[in-house]
């Protein structure tokens, strides 16, 4: 059976607001396998009753949000015998007292708002182009749906509750800017993730789970900074060995088409806006900065802010929230992803989707979680930032694929290929998958391509190792000598220690001798150098 395709869905809106309708919505539909989109024109017409929903909703939300904070509060006080105690009332949300308004209510108006979305995109201008794309989908490919548009009123629209969402269960929404480039960035060879978390402002809330679950990662390498200065941000954001994910908790907020975070709780200088930090954040991008994670409130303004800057992907929540939800999301994302290596918009949609479980306490949980894309980047996927396959490709021998693939299937080949780096084990089995997904005349243009770029002598370097290992497989003193000296070279004499270690760890042919010592050196350029002394 044919592995499923990839799919993305992108959704300009075009000119146009919720009050004047939306005249041209151009839709795209690219597919791994063809070079090209194919294109689907439609209209939306004027939807008023969205905007006055929305703002009935969030109005509902923030009030049931204040309310329960106000009763914790209240709570704890009386627990406490009314004395001035600073509490942690487990929510990013000034206390506002309580309101009169029920959870009853506020269900309502959530149906309200997903049953009008769905009418609205079920009306005739756009009907006809979701059924035409619908026709060339199936439910078992994962599809990354991509809205375009700059509106914020639109970008805080619930499109999860779109029906299409439930038809494809490997589908999940995303927003992009309508203009978006791909900024160059370093390649680096790496075994760990690298990770630049903040833990700012805690006033009332608590962000220990967060940086316990980082701390768990292990293939992971997570620099914390905690209350820190803004001089002390703009120098790590400028780290010369470049971060892959930066992941905020704290509070933030909107402001206009900006957001700020708030670093500590200094009395003065304690928040800044994403544009203060704009020429630290563009040195991290060109050092491979590849995923910013906001767990915190009201993030579509520091999204805003970020995609300007052209970084490949965001994660915000879009409306205050409170911290049980955060820290619930942000522990089923990292499961699903770092862990259960899916996708990111897989792993997104797990994630969200747990929340639901949480929403008889936390109501609106599962609405909250926000993917950011720029789609000329691909989303990163774990296992290669994690686990780059040295002998399967380098880094730039991937981003030369890459390139090969682009030219004949389109935006769609950074996906594609991520998705089945992420499934394979040695070269030849990269290419067999990659071309599974070609139609036949783009398999021998792309095998071409190929036998006169990589594979050839990446082959015949494999090849070389693999009779290397065949013919030496008894582990000699000689052999030991040798790959000490090896070690030695490399990091000195702690190399003698290593090689007991390994030894006394069990039996061992020269093949798994020298896997085990190259595990335990500090970097892939000593981990390559080693192998090739060694092994000939």
């Amino acid at each position: 059976m044919p592995p499923p395709t990839l799919k993305a869905v992108v959704i300009n809106l075009g000119n146009g607001d919720l009050n004047s309708g939306f005249p041209r919505v151009t839709v795209q539909l690219w597919v791994s396998g063809y070079s090209r989109p194919q294109q689907f024109i439609g209209s939306l017409p004027a939807a008023p009753i969205l905007a006055e929903l929305y703002s009935n909703w969030q109005s509902i939300y923030k009030h049931l949000c204040n309310r329960m904070a106000s009763m914790k509060d209240i709570r704890r006080r009386s627990v406490a015998q009314l004395a001035e105690v600073d509490v942690d009332d487990e929510l990013e949300i000034e206390l506002e007292g309580i309101t009169n308004i029920s959870q009853d209510s506020f269900n309502q108006v959530c149906y309200q708002l997903e049953q009008s979305i769905n009418a609205w995109l079920h009306s005739p201008g756009f009907f006809n182009v979701a059924r035409q794309v619908r026709s060339r989908l199936d439910s078992a490919s994962e599809i990354h749906v991509m809205i375009e548009t700059n509106d914020d009123l639109l970008r805080r629209l619930p499109w999860h509750c779109w029906q299409f969402f439930d038809d494809y269960p490997q589908a999940e929404p995303a927003l992009s800017q309508p203009e978006y480039q791909r900024e160059g960035q370093a390649q680096r060879e790496t075994t760990k993730v690298r990770i630049l978390a903040i833990l700012g402002s805690s006033k009332g809330i608590d962000l220990k789970a967060e940086q316990r679950f980082l701390q768990d990662l292990q293939e992971a390498k997570t620099e914390f900074l905690v209350n820190p200065s803004y001089e002390q941000l703009n120098q790590q954001l400028r780290n010369a060995q470049g971060w892959d994910i930066l992941f905020f908790a704290g509070h933030s907020q909107t402001e206009g088409e900006t957001g700020r975070i708030y670093l500590n709780d200094n009395p003065n200088s304690n928040s800044l806006t994403i544009e203060q930090l704009q020429e630290a954040l563009k040195v991290a991008i060109t050092n491979g900065l590849k995923l910013a994670i906001f767990n915190s409130c009201d993030g579509l303004g520091l999204a805003n802010s970020l995609e300007k800057l052209h970084i490949p992907t965001v994660i915000v929540m879009r409306e205050p929230v409170p911290n049980r939800v955060a820290q619930e999301f942000f522990r089923h994302f990292l499961s699903a992803f770092a862990r259960e290596r899916l996708s990111l918009y897989r792993a997104v949609r797990y994630a969200r989707q747990q929340l639901k479980r949480l929403e008889a306490y936390f109501p609106g949980a599962s609405w909250l979680p926000t993917i950011c894309q720029n789609p000329a980047v691909e989303p990163p996927i774990w296992l290669n930032i994690a686990e780059p396959l040295h002998f399967v490709l380098t880094s730039s021998q991937i981003y030369d694929l890459e390139k090969v693939l682009l030219d004949l299937i389109g935006p769609i080949a950074p996906i594609l290929l991520q998705n089945v780096l992420a499934q394979v084990g040695n070269r030849r089995e990269l290419i067999e998958q990659l071309r599974r997904h070609l139609s036949p005349s783009q398999q021998e243009e792309f095998q071409k391509q190929v036998n006169l770029e990589l594979t050839q002598p990446l082959l015949k370097q494999e090849d070389r190792v693999e009779m290397l290992i065949d013919q030496y497989q008894v582990l000699d003193e000689n052999f030991i000598r040798r790959c000490e000296q090896a070690l030695t070279e490399a990091i000195g004499p702690i190399a003698h220690i290593l090689i007991q270690q390994t030894l006394s760890s069990g039996e061992h042919s020269r093949a798994t001798f020298v896997e085990s010592l190259a595990a335990k050196l500090p970097n892939p350029q000593l981990t390559l150098a080693f192998k090739q002394q060694v092994l000939g």
